[in-house]
């Protein structure tokens, strides 16, 4: 099915938006980093120094401090450290030690020696030099195999439906089919938020079984999950990680974040050090600009800086920024044009020459009043996903040039991109006989042809999330619409019982009751009769208010409940579950006050 991005129904709750600079000012600071001999120029820019200066003031100091990582334990990935701020008046030559990252400060006075200063200019640069480590690791592959394998960049943008990158960022879109890029239509989500999706991808791994093997809540355990950049960084690869909006990173939004860095270059500390430092504008209650650029900016360009400085060596990176599309389905179009100018970049720069490129996202908008919509179902499960392959490989690989061509309208999903980056690495010649998405046994990577035919259900999609089923309206008042909606309500209240103690004191989660039904859909099943029926319901709770969908599946020999996938919230919650500790029950939860006697 080729849904219109431009329906009518869609279109009056969309609004393009035009680019708006961070600000007015151009930055006092630039840098200018040569990567053949790591040297990085701090220019000083002291014509702009005019609209800084207050009028009565005539003397400024400016002074730089190095970032770094610095906390331990359950603090490793919420501190860093800022080192002695180091005088300068010019531009000039940053020293080798400063490898991450830098704040810059300046303040003014009215007199050299005056005690009252103002400040009147904070910035923050991020970095990428060359790390010792990483260069004998990368030296001991050298010479092993003939060529040089294909190295990975992975950009992403949280919450933007295929569609919505047609609709709201038509130029980057246009710009993706007139270039040659494989595009996935039918890359389907396989759970709720970015989280379980990304795992997927980076591990095989299900939200459940990575919860058990390696789980984010407690402190040190991340590690232990079997994370592709561990498999590249192995064979001889550089690594890094960089994602916007710290507050909610996908490895620290209610979860301990990493004990050991996870790559050889992590933007996170430098993004900790900006916030905190920086001026910020927000939209959408998101960081859309970060002191004098937007916050995307500093995680494309790190993107771009991280594959020039290792554009002779094979690298493996992942990139992601959530402040620009998480939260409203039109915000996305103000950046059109800036994504469009990094696509460009990357051919400029000669990346897409040596680079696997993946430009995706991990699901469509997920709450809100398009979502509501049909369109707006389908949108939510099925992001965008385009892939570029170099020239050279594609010659190579004719193979996987008509595979990729057959896949654009097969089913496919985030384990089968598991599986590719592990065929892209056993392609080096550096390893073999790596593992297939555990999660996933009959997934596969999508250098080979899918099957036409192939399911959700053989695909680990939960059929909650699945874009297959052929579901038809039904009477939302029957009795087994309400049977399922009794045994959901249920099943919400003794996991809200269960966890009580995760509630802030003097607060507790209130008893969920059924409000409106809104919708109820069937699925009706082509292949004959199942063993079980689908039901997807949309229906409101009280106290509170809150929009939900759910798929339930009723199978008929038992004649018993279950819920697929994860039940969906549709509409904000806001404030509402602020009481609540446990991330997965706050869409459910609305705290009320415990009465003590």
């Amino acid at each position: 099915m080729d849904l219109n991005p431009l329906a009518k129904d869609v279109m009056r709750l969309f609004s393009k938006e035009q680019f708006v600079p961070c600000s007015p000012k151009k930055p006092l600071t630039t840098i200018e980093q040569n990567f053949d001999n790591d040297t990085v120029l701090v220019r000083f820019h002291p014509e702009r120094m005019e609209s800084y200066m207050p009028h009565y003031m005539r003397y400024v100091r400016c002074c730089y401090q190095s970032i770094e990582r610095s906390g331990t334990k359950d603090k490793a990935d919420k501190n860093f450290w800022v080192g002695e701020c180091v005088a300068f008046n010019q531009s000039f030559l940053l020293p080798a030690t400063v490898r991450n990252g830098f704040l810059v400060r300046c303040k003014a006075g009215v007199s050299e020696g005056s005690k009252s200063k103002k400040a009147i200019y904070t910035n923050a640069h991020a970095l990428v030099r060359p790390v010792p480590s990483v260069q004998e690791r990368i030296a001991r592959f050298n010479g092993r195999v003939e060529k040089r394998p294909l190295s990975v960049l992975m950009i992403g943008i949280d919450s933007i439906s295929r569609l919505n990158l047609i609709r709201a960022m038509p130029h980057t879109a246009q710009h993706l089919y007139n270039t040659g890029w494989f595009e996935l239509k039918g890359y389907n989500k396989i759970d709720d938020n970015t989280y379980p999706n990304l795992m997927a991808i980076l591990t095989g791994y299900n939200n459940s079984l990575a919860y058990s093997v390696c789980n984010p809540r407690s402190v040190g355990q991340l590690e232990e999950c079997p994370f592709l950049w561990k498999y590249f960084a192995d064979s001889g690869y550089a690594t890094a990680y960089a994602e916007d909006e710290a507050g909610i990173n996908t490895f620290n939004y209610h979860k301990q974040g990493f004990v050991v860095q996870p790559t050889d270059h992590y933007f996170r500390p430098v993004a900790l050090a900006a916030e905190k430092n920086l001026s910020k504008k927000l939209k959408n209650s998101l960081t859309f600009c970060l002191g004098y650029q937007n916050y995307a900016d500093y995680i494309y360009q790190y993107a771009l800086d991280f594959a020039v400085q290792y554009r002779n060596d094979p690298y493996f990176g992942l990139f992601w920024t959530n402040t620009f599309s998480h939260n409203d389905i039109s915000d996305p179009s103000s950046m059109d044009l800036r994504m469009k100018y990094y696509l460009d970049q990357l051919e400029e720069r000669g990346v897409l020459n040596n680079s696997m490129v993946v430009f995706f996202s991990d699901h469509g908008l997920r709450f809100g009043p398009v979502r509501m919509l049909l369109t707006g179902w389908l949108e939510e499960r099925l992001p965008f996903n385009f892939i570029w392959l170099p020239e050279w490989f594609r010659e190579e690989h004719p193979e996987i040039v008509q595979a990729l061509k057959i896949n654009r309208n097969r089913l496919t999903n985030p384990y089968d991109l598991h599986a590719t980056l592990k065929h892209v690495l056993e392609l080096s010649g550096r390893i073999s006989d790596l593992p297939g998405p555990l999660s996933c046994p009959n997934c596969q990577s999508i250098f080979n042809e899918i099957p036409w035919n192939r399911s959700c259900e053989e695909t680990a999609i939960e059929s909650h999330w699945c874009t297959c089923a052929n579901f038809q309206p039904i009477d939302k008042h029957s009795v087994m619409v309400r049977r399922a909606l009794a045994y959901v309500f249920d099943y919400v209240n003794r996991d809200l019982e269960e966890h009580r103690n995760s509630t802030a004191s003097n607060y507790a989660c209130a008893k969920l009751e059924l409000g409106a039904i809104t919708l109820a859909k069937m699925a009706r099943q082509p292949k004959g009769k199942l063993p079980y029926d689908d039901y997807l319901l949309i229906f409101e709770g009280k106290p509170g208010g809150g929009k939900f969908e759910s798929t339930v599946r009723h199978h008929l020999n038992r004649d018993v409940f279950e819920i697929t996938g994860s039940i969906s919230r549709l509409n904000e919650y806001a404030s509402q579950s602020e009481c609540m500790h446990v991330d997965y029950l706050r869409k459910y939860c609305y705290c009320q006050r415990v009465k003590l006697f």
